[in-house]
């Protein structure tokens, strides 16, 4: 990218005769230290708040000419107060850069960017569909920025951010956070104050915050001390005159930078001579209401309607559509016009342009509020009318027509409302601006009275909300649809339910209860793709509730419906929804080609079934040990993630998680979970729990790190209270018997059939074997295997490559090499082999070392597990895998010898609080076990110590020092 000339500043920076700039100098030293950093290649953020009229605008112009003077490059933009267009204030400064730079150096992704980026900001006119999710276009925008910085530092002007719509603040966070090293200085201006204060912009400025080159400028009103300066300046008086006339000023207007200018400007407007004196002062209007209504009074009833008009058309104004507008000639608007400037009331006309603005929107607002409310509907529906019939080119028009009839909505345009501020959503999707449309078709269908027509409004705004990953929103939406909406309207609400359940990984139950009574208002029609897709659906929500079977009987019922129909979306529809039941080891072969066939359907990732296929593909590929396919379904995942972003980064950047950790390359492995966290982040997974958690613990554990836990593990803790898995794992690090003996028994004692069904039991399945194998309990180990012989020959992933642990047959055979049955050799061949196939030297260590293990079992001195041992301990070094080395030089915990009484180690534990006078109830609740179990235990005690009663078996305790 080469270097392009200086930008120009915005005219009504560089106006001749502005009022004199004054003050704030540590807020101006701020952001002269900002560009300071921003030009030593360390982007910064500076962000200027206060309330209307406080001087935020003047300062930033003040300084940003400076700074422009001294080579930046300034892009401005700002929000309106009204219905903007999408992703203002960004959309000018974008277009403006790329009007700049000369992006066909840059090389063929940078060419790429900008062309999405023409597409979406400088087309006035969609042409050709964006195949692409928001997130991509953001990066598009990230692109720009990087290169153009690489040329000319730039300075990035947003005001108003106080009126940004959701998705400009999206961008906002973006462009913020992911501009750290770039010679950016971002400058932004808000209200802080009510009624103008947006909590969607507080919240992101707190997660902004946390950055290091992120500050906030709070602007304080003018001390008198700086009023004086002001007015010695601005009046060429003495500073003693100025003095007196500073208290009076602070006193009328809070110290108001706009207020103070405004007033000062009618004292010299009321001098009756050049000469001023503290005089002066006795001039001044009583109060700020009463300087604005001093200046609307002076002006004729026509001019006074003229100029209301203007407010009522907005901040800015095209003097061509006043003129067409106003019901007085055009003598009388342009006198009105030549008034309002001589009065304050609007800036002086610039000659470049036929635009005119009011001052600052104090001066609007003075307008607005001194005409009725009657009066501001006519008025906004003479503008819209007149918008409409002779300005077809207007800038914003849909946005501007939208507005102004939702305003006269009352005087029976609530239709014509509706109609454009459905046009207003659909160019907002059209541009990615899904958050903006999805609110737009919201506002829609509150307008309209037909019920069908409302439902579809809402319909296309919870799809507009799962496109950009507001699931929740999505939910809330699709409600209001089920609520009372007719039954095929019923039916796509609770489809698209569904689908913002399953996208953040929510239970199905509510979503199955949906589909099932909506799907009972129809007929059963085969032929219907509706129902066909409802059906599917069903199925998936089925699915996410544990019952696969039905849920598989559901989805192959709906894609044999589907290929009926003949009709390839429908198709695609159906097995998109119905490859996604399970990740697990069943229907592995059907899964893969139902896949493959989604994927050739879908045609590439600008398809987001593309995604879908890859999604499933990849997990399925891990699991069955193919490596080919795990590669491509990895490559046509990536590829979907720069389409779409969101939830698609996140999928991708987790099968780089399982692989980098498999791989033992545990520093890339922290750095991928860093991007999966931001990722998750960046889509709203509302209310489940990210993977974070559990990936953090995986990669902790193989460096030997939780020992800096276990101040916090007391060995008592309650599994129904957490996740008894992990707790049972953390035990079993830490060499904590008996709690991990305890945790290990609870967990086989509470099992449930439909826990093997849930996308975390091939993590139980992994830690309760590693604790049996490291317990030496033959009886616990012999519970766990059968349920792993459902995943021989296979891997074991929890979740989606939220934790991976290689081939079952590695745990299998630890089982059997245990248990001393079948053939655990063969086991470990199989695993060694998968886990070499699959690039997993993480894996293939710890198969060498349960290898080596078996074999010293039978032969403490094998040279062969010498060997194999040996092996591991040489992949496992340089790659500092601490777990792996721990397990080769600490040899397995001796079992206990047997006691002479023929207590277990439970029953020593349930003895003990025998003595303690505890009942068989309280026992229970102590050791987490059932009432009925704690008895039986007593009753085994009582029998082995040949106690007659519980006071014997205590005694027996304390006499054997058990207590």
């Amino acid at each position: 990218m080469r270097g392009w000339s200086v930008t120009t500043l915005p005219p009504r920076w560089v106006t001749p005769g502005q009022p004199p700039f004054v003050a704030r100098r540590e807020e101006v030293a701020e952001l002269e230290t900002a560009w300071s950093d921003v030009k030593l290649g360390a982007g910064r953020a500076v962000f200027i708040s206060g309330a209307p009229g406080i001087g935020k605008s003047r300062l930033v112009s003040t300084a940003c000419t400076a700074l422009h003077d001294d080579g930046a490059v300034v892009l401005t933009g700002a929000c309106v107060q009204d219905l903007g267009t999408p992703f203002e204030p960004f959309d000018i400064p974008i277009r403006d850069l790329l009007a700049l730079v000369d992006v066909t150096d840059g090389g063929r992704d940078l060419a790429q960017s900008a062309h999405l980026l023409e597409q979406a900001f400088a087309s006035p006119v969609m042409t050709e569909g964006m195949e692409i999710g928001q997130a991509r276009l953001f990066q598009a925008v990230i692109e720009l920025l990087l290169a153009a910085t690489e040329v000319r530092p730039i300075i990035l002007v947003a005001e108003d951010l106080h009126w940004a719509a959701p998705s400009a603040l999206r961008l906002l966070a973006r462009i913020v956070a992911d501009t750290v090293d770039a010679r950016l200085l971002v400058i932004g201006t808000f209200r802080s104050t009510l009624p103008d204060h947006s909590d969607p912009l507080a919240d992101v400025l707190a997660n902004l915050g946390r950055l290091e080159g992120v500050r906030r400028r709070e602007l304080a009103p003018f001390t008198v001390e700086e009023i004086a300066q002001f007015v010695t300046v601005a009046g060429d008086v003495s500073p003693d005159v100025a003095s007196g006339s500073a208290v009076v000023l602070r006193a009328l207007t809070g110290g108001n930078a706009f207020l103070v200018r405004e007033t000062w400007r009618h004292v010299i407007a009321s001098a009756e001579s050049s000469r001023l004196d503290d005089t002066l002062i006795l001039e001044l209007p009583s109060t700020t209401p009463d300087l604005m209504r001093s200046r609307i009074s002076v002006l004729t009833t026509e001019q006074r309607d003229v100029l209301e008009l203007a407010a009522v058309m907005g901040q800015e104004f095209q003097l061509s559509e006043l003129i067409a507008v106003s019901c007085s000639s055009v003598e009388v608007t342009l006198s009105a016009i030549d008034s309002a400037v001589g009065s304050g009331l609007l800036e002086a006309p610039q000659p470049s342009r036929e635009a005119l603005r009011f001052p600052h929107a104090i001066a609007r607002q003075a307008l607005i509020e001194h005409a009725s409310r009657a009066d501001l509907m006519a008025m906004n529906a003479l503008v819209a009318h007149t918008l409409e019939s002779s300005f077809p080119a207007a800038p914003r028009l849909v946005q501007r027509l939208a507005h102004h009839y939702t305003e006269a909505r009352a005087l029976g345009y609530g239709d014509r409302a509706a109609a454009y501020l459905t046009r207003t959503a659909e160019a907002a999707d059209d541009r990615l601006a899904h958050e903006d449309a999805a609110r737009s078709f919201e506002h829609a269908a509150d307008l309209v009275p037909d019920p069908q027509a409302r439902d579809l409004l809402r319909l296309r705004a919870v799809h507009s909300w799962i496109l950009v990953s507001d699931f929740a929103q999505a939910r809330a939406g699709a409600m209001r649809v089920i609520d009372d909406g007719d039954p095929r309207s019923c039916i796509r609400a609770a489809i698209e339910f569904e689908e913002a359940c399953w996208r953040p990984g929510l239970h199905g139950d509510q979503a199955v209860g949906l589909l099932s009574s909506a799907l009972s208002r129809i007929p059963a029609e085969p032929d219907d793709a509706l129902y066909v897709q409802g059906l599917a659906a069903l199925g998936r929500a089925t699915a996410f509730t544990g019952e696969l079977d039905e849920a598989t009987r559901l989805g192959d019922q709906a894609i044999a419906f589907a290929r009926g129909l003949g009709d390839r979306q429908a198709l695609a529809e159906a097995l998109r929804l119905g490859v996604s039941h399970t990740l697990g080891p069943r229907g592995i072969t059907a899964r893969l080609e139902r896949s493959s066939e989604l994927s050739r359907i879908a045609g590439g990732p600008h398809n987001e079934a593309f995604g879908g296929a890859a999604y499933v593909s990849s997990a399925t590929c891990y699991v069955a040990g193919d490596r080919a396919g795990l590669d491509q379904a990895e490559r046509d995942l990536t590829e979907t993630a720069r389409h779409w972003g969101w939830y698609w980064t996140y999928f991708a950047q987790c099968v780089r998680f399982g692989r980098s950790l498999a791989a033992g390359q545990l520093d890339e492995t922290e750095s991928i979970i860093g991007a999966i966290q931001r990722a998750e982040r960046e889509f709203r997974s509302d209310t489940t729990a990210g993977a974070g958690a559990l990936q953090s613990f995986m990669l902790r554990r193989e460096r030997g790190t939780l020992a800096s836990v276990r101040s916090f593990i007391t060995g008592d803790e309650s599994p129904v209270s957490r996740w008894a898995p992990g707790l049972l794992s953390i035990y079993t690090e830490l060499d904590l018997v008996e709690p991990a003996r305890r945790t290990l028994s609870w967990m086989l004692e509470h099992d449930h059939p439909a826990a093997h069904q849930s996308s975390d039991w091939p993590a139980c399945l992994a830690f309760m074997t590693e604790a049996a194998v490291w317990l030496r309990d033959p009886g616990l180990a012999a519970v766990i295997h059968p349920w792993l012989l459902e995943y021989q020959g296979l891997n074991l992933m929890a979740g989606y490559f939220v934790a991976v642990f290689g081939s079952a047959d590695c745990y299998l055979g630890e089982i059997e090499s245990l248990c001393q049955f079948g053939a655990p050799l063969d086991r470990f061949t199989s695993a060694l082999e998968m886990n070499e196939r699959m690039d997993a030297p993480l894996h293939v260590a710890y198969t060498l070392a349960a290898t080596a293990a078996c074999l010293r079992s039978e032969d403490p001195g094998s040279e062969r597990a010498t060997a194999l041992a040996d092996r591991a301990r040489s992949i496992a070094e340089p790659a500092r895998m601490s777990r792996v080395l721990r397990l080769l030089d600490k040899s397995a915990p001796v079992a206990s010898a047997p006691r002479r009484d023929g207590l277990t180690p439970r029953e020593v534990e349930v003895l003990r609080l025998v003595a303690e006078g505890m009942s068989n109830k309280a026992i229970a609740a102590q050791l987490v076990i059932s009432e009925n179990t704690a008895a039986n235990h007593v009753r085994s005690i009582l029998s082995k110590t040949g106690s007659t009663n519980r006071t014997a078996a205590a005694r027996y305790a304390r006499e054997h020092a058990l207590i």
